[in-house]
């Protein structure tokens, strides 16, 4: 019988890390960070993608990380 699998901590690692960082220092760590970046786009596309997201009651931040990751993704 096995006490682990090891898909479980291959797909929960980060998960797994911060525990084992409270262990280590009695704190728990947040599991994901948001970074704040700076970019520079044309106003007119800033201004219709932010009445799109005040129309579809979107986060900017969020639409723009989800085109991010389906572009990364592929």
């Amino acid at each position: 019988m096995k006490l682990y699998d090891r898909k479980i901590f291959e797909k929960y690692a980060d998960a797994f890390e911060a525990l084992a960082e409270y262990d280590r220092t009695g704190r728990l760590t947040k599991l994901s960070y948001k970074k704040r970046i700076d970019i520079t786009i044309d106003a007119a596309l800033l201004r219709k993608l932010k009445e799109y997201c005040r129309k579809h009651n979107l986060k900017l931040s969020q639409v723009i990380e989800k085109q991010i990751k389906g572009i990364v993704a592929s």
